[in-house]
């Protein structure tokens, strides 16, 4: 009976060896009990002395399997986890590759496109040259089918005889002109020095239409040049009428009243034309040189001041405020003016002349001569004769340099 027990239990433990790897270790060992249970009859003391054995080692192998089993799920992961981080490296390269291929893709289409566009360009253009190679042909036939209609015009009218027309009388031509048309005229004319002709044009457009501001305003300019100066005058007040407050025509009057040495008046004038535009810096500047005339050359600094802070880079403006202020003896300051008028517009003769003044009533001869040269090589004739008489000069008249530049 033991034998029997033995082979039962060896035949277990090979069935075991069989599906061991086929069956899980809780089922082995299932089997491996249920075999043992077969010889009930024997004695149960001897059959767990045989089984000790067997039990140790289907514990090893249980322990073995379930090793052999994380083993694999472990590796099963680690795979997982690479495949991942695989996956993640690989997908930036994966989108580059990507984008690359769609751009490579739309600059194909791209390529096509513009071939396209330049096949349909070249075909619209035969089309327009065959179009208008068709064209030239019709018209050339209907060219020459025009010779026989008019040698047929010629055969109707085999006598006939070249007409003589009245002429046509332009005299009504003028009234076609308008006033404004007439006020350009006059302009033209101004601009070209035809003052007479400018005048001419003037009164004809007045005529039409007499309350044009601007035509009396410039009507009274060209009289200005041609120093008709009292019809000057009523031309201003014709535009002023019009327009009271019209800078440029109280600045134009005030011009002309200064020319006649009426100061106050032409003060009054500037003054209106300030008040019709604070900012107009020749009306200020004008103000200033009344005020000289009147040797009020105080008031006549604050005019030029208020000029240039309008107007930075008036070169009379500065040239007028240094000789003011060397009038006041504040001979300084003149010479930073004429310094500041000499950096705007250094070919003006006038500055370097008034500068050599302001150095001679300094007894500064040296520099009085230099600035004189100066003034001289910009303008011999008109300096000369000025300097003959200067007052402010009178320091330096008897120096040898001065006698050899103004001889």
């Amino acid at each position: 009976m033991e034998i029997a027990t033995q082979v039962r239990i060896t035949k277990a433990m090979r069935l075991s060896s069989i599906f061991r790897k086929s069956i899980s270790p809780i089922a082995l060992s299932t089997i491996l009990v249920c075999a043992s249970s077969v010889s009930g009859s024997e004695p149960r003391a001897a059959l767990l002395v045989q089984q000790e054995f067997p039990q140790q080692q289907l514990k090893e192998e249980i322990r073995d399997r379930v090793q052999e089993e994380v083993d694999i799920a472990f590796g099963r992961t680690a795979v997982l986890l690479n495949g991942l981080i695989i996956a993640l490296t690989l997908f930036p390269t994966a989108a580059g590759v990507g984008v690359w291929f769609l751009l490579s893709k739309l600059s194909k289409q791209t390529t096509v496109a513009r071939q396209e566009i330049e096949s349909l360009h070249y075909d619209t253009i035969s089309q327009l040259k065959l179009l208008i190679s068709d064209a030239e042909t019709i018209l050339g036939e209907i060219q020459h089918q025009s010779h026989p209609a008019d040698a047929d015009t010629d055969l109707l009218f085999p006598d006939a005889q070249i007409q003589e027309f009245a002429p046509v009388n332009y005299g009504n031509y003028q009234k076609l002109l308008t006033a404004g048309d007439y006020a350009k005229q006059g302009d033209a004319c101004f601009f070209e020095n035809r003052y007479q002709d400018a005048i001419a044009a003037y009164d004809q457009a007045l005529q039409i239409q007499p309350d044009l501001a601007d035509t009396w305003n410039n009507r009274g300019v060209v009289l200005t040049r041609m120093q008709r100066y009292p019809e000057a005058i009523a031309s201003y007040e014709q535009a002023t009428t019009i327009r009271p407050n019209y800078p440029d025509a109280w600045n134009n009057r005030g011009v002309v009243l200064l020319e006649l040495q009426k100061y106050q008046e032409a003060i009054g004038c500037y003054e209106q034309a300030i008040q019709a535009k604070p900012d107009y810096a020749d009306a200020w500047n004008n103000r200033g040189v009344a005020f000289s005339k009147m040797q009020e050359y105080e008031q006549a600094v604050i005019s030029y001041n208020q000029a240039l802070q309008i107007k930075n880079d008036y070169t009379d403006a500065w040239n007028n405020r240094g000789v003011a202020l060397s009038k006041l003896q504040k001979y300084e300051a003149a010479i930073d003016s004429y310094e500041n008028a000499a950096k705007i517009r250094p070919d003006f003769y006038r500055i370097w002349y008034n500068k050599a003044r302001c150095y001679a009533l300094q007894g500064k001869i040296e520099l009085a001569i230099e600035n004189l040269k100066r003034a001289l090589n910009l303008n011999p004739n008109v300096c000369k004769e000025l300097a003959k008489s200067e007052a402010d000069l009178e320091k330096i008249r008897e120096h040898d340099v001065f006698k050899q530049l103004i001889s």
